[in-house]
């Protein structure tokens, strides 16, 4: 499995230096540094989130030069927003906005925005602030991102993406940490046959322009500079892990991915099958969604990075009551696994000429909602308003014990190995291996690889009815992927049975073993938080009831040399200063900094309390 995650290390002495840089140091007393605004961590934010609504079609629209200056807005042929539309979907029960925004329309030939433009959208932006909601401001349909050659592009591409964040952030810098930025809405190669799915080359141009996107934020002035939530997408925003495996998430305490999620495709949006694939949701899509969800959880909330479907819908076929289960269980999985979704909106209510778009819930003349939709909001709202289902309650994965690969039925075996290719026509796959329901009854499909993770795939005795579903667990110590018979059977719709079975790939894979095994031994995952002692003041290294600068050296220095420079249990308990429980490191000591800097009274609540 790819997890090419980096962090990005802060030296200690750069660190030291900035310390020593700050002049007119102060020291803080308990009760000073109690009195703090609180400051939400990037988990509590998301947990605030919950579901959100997108103001799609509207500052997104795009025009040419039919509609130009503000009335871009209305250019695809929806009303401007207001703010009673905003308070609708409130009332509905969302509480977080999502404003698409397209820029360049907007932009001089020095990359410039228009005064106006940007007062238009912090006006749409305060509609939702200024009562208390969540709003993600982006930049989307951007011409000079979305190109043919956005491989070839990123030195082309790099500038103008921090200039126009850069205005973006000074504009907004006094908004707290209800607003959102995200970097990029679907950043990808057009006009190609792979626009969808992205190349290696576009995986690493799409890398940089996140890094370039979080540096630039984390560097223009504002209170809220180190902890506002910064959201960054895959390639393309895609929700498969194949793709976003490549993604590497800079090191920083207030980012989330950002992903899309039209899920299942077959029923939330694709023309291209047959009308009854839209009729009922079916277990088989609920275990594509199981899938889905899994490897974000595996992939992104085990290692404590928060995600945000910053899109998310099924459109409408005349099939509320399908829709509806879909709403239903689609809420219900990632509010357990504490992800927030944002729904689509663009006001389009019909398929009719808009074959898969239409994904229309308010109507926004009237503000009454379609007759077809509104149950399907209100079975998402249920989900989020059942206190039975638990938010983040299954944030970790269980953890599995599997017995050895060599304990079941092989496959296949070779200490070489098969190598696998997505590039190479016809090389994409594994042999095939003559399976049947009564050996994979109760079984595990477990694969040994290095590489991108394979994808399972069965056929019938004809080698039809082609069958595809991702692994419930990777072990990334063993190198081994598992896949359920469970899935395997809901997956199924065929009324032959599997007889073949292969591996697949989306990138470069070597497969060395492919075996049958028992299922594994499973202990779910409950986190707990644990209240904060009231008596430490967090910071306060020395244990002298002020924090000073000594106290930032002493994190630093023992950051540096814990075995040189060694503190007590209670002054780790005091210099713990973010509560993260991964120990005390150099970003302890830079919140301290903070404080004591002429610049800022006192730390924020949130860190100095659990």
């Amino acid at each position: 499995m790819k997890t090419n995650f980096f962090r990005r290390i802060v030296s200690i002495a750069a660190a030291a230096a900035c310390m020593l840089s700050v002049s007119g140091f102060v020291s803080v007393d308990s009760d000073e540094a109690y009195a703090a605004e609180t400051t939400m961590t990037a988990f509590e934010i998301t947990e605030n989130m919950q579901i959100g609504w997108n103001v799609g079609n509207s500052l997104d629209a795009t025009s040419g030069l039919t509609n130009p200056g503000l009335s871009t807005e209305t250019a695809w042929g929806n009303p401007k927003v207001t703010q009673e539309l905003i308070d609708a979907v409130k009332a509905k029960g969302f509480n977080t906005i999502r404003v698409p925004t397209t820029w360049y329309q907007h932009l001089d030939s020095d990359n410039n925005i228009d005064e106006e433009w940007l007062a238009r959208v912090k006006e749409v932006v305060d509609y939702a602030y200024n009562q208390g909601m969540y709003v993600i401001l982006n930049i989307h349909h951007e011409d000079w991102i979305n190109r043919s050659d956005f491989e070839d592009a990123y030195d082309e591409m790099s500038p103008k993406l921090i200039k126009v964040w850069t205005q973006i952030a000074e504009y907004f810098a006094d908004y707290d940490q209800h607003l959102i930025f995200e970097g990029m809405n679907e950043p990808r190669v057009t006009d190609v046959s792979y626009e969808w799915t992205g190349t290696q080359a576009a995986y690493e141009v799409v890398n940089k322009l996140n890094a370039d996107f979080v540096e630039t934020i984390r560097n223009i002035e504002s209170p809220y500079q180190y902890t506002r939530l910064l959201m960054i997408p895959s390639y393309c925003a895609s929700s498969y892990d194949y793709i976003y495996s490549y993604m590497e998430i800079p090191d920083d305490d207030y980012i989330a991915v950002s992903l899309h999620a039209y899920s299942p495709y077959d029923f939330a949006m694709n023309t291209d099958v047959d009308d009854s694939a839209h009729e009922t949701f079916t277990d088989k899509y609920k275990a594509d969604l199981d899938s889905l969800f899994g490897n974000m959880r595996s992939y992104f909330t085990d290692n404590d990075i928060p995600v945000v479907i910053g899109e998310f819908g099924a459109s409408n076929f005349d099939n509320t009551e399908a829709r509806c289960e879909w709403a239903e269980y689609f809420i219900s999985c990632t509010k357990k696994y504490g992800i927030p979704c944002v729904l689509w909106d663009n006001n389009a209510y019909t398929n009719s000429g808009n074959a898969g778009e239409a994904h229309g819930y308010i109507n926004r003349t009237t503000l009454e909602w379609y007759e077809n939709s509104e149950p399907v909001v209100d079975a998402m709202m249920s989900v989020i308003n059942d206190s039975s289902i638990v938010w983040g309650s299954e944030r970790k994965s269980p953890v599995y014990t599997h017995p050895d690969i060599d304990s079941g039925t092989t496959l296949y075996e070779s200490e070489t190995g098969q190598t696998i290719d997505a590039s190479v026509s016809g090389g994409n796959c594994t042999a095939n291996y003559d399976v049947s329901w009564e050996i994979l009854e109760n079984k595990d499909v477990a694969i040994e690889f290095t590489g991108d993770t394979p994808i399972l795939a069965f056929m019938d005795s004809s080698w039809g009815n082609w069958t595809e579903i991702s692994p419930y667990h990777v072990d990334t110590e063993t190198g081994i992927a598992y896949y359920s018979y469970d899935t395997i059977k809901a997956s199924w719709t065929a009324s032959t049975e599997p007889v073949h079975l292969c591996a697949r790939t989306g990138g470069t894979t070597t497969i060395t073993q492919i075996s049958l095994i028992e299922y594994p031994e499973v202990t779910q995952v409950v986190e707990t938080t644990t209240e904060a002692d009231d008596d430490i003041l967090y910071g306060d290294t020395n244990l002298d009831g002020v924090i000073t600068v000594s106290d930032a050296v002493s994190i630093l220095s023992y950051a540096s040399n814990s075995q040189k420079y060694p503190l007590t249990e209670d002054q780790l308990d005091a210099a713990d200063v973010y509560q993260r429980g991964d120990g005390v490191d150099n970003l302890d000591a830079l919140s301290v900094q903070r404080l004591i800097s002429s610049a800022i009274d006192a730390l924020p609540e949130s860190y100095m309390t659990a």
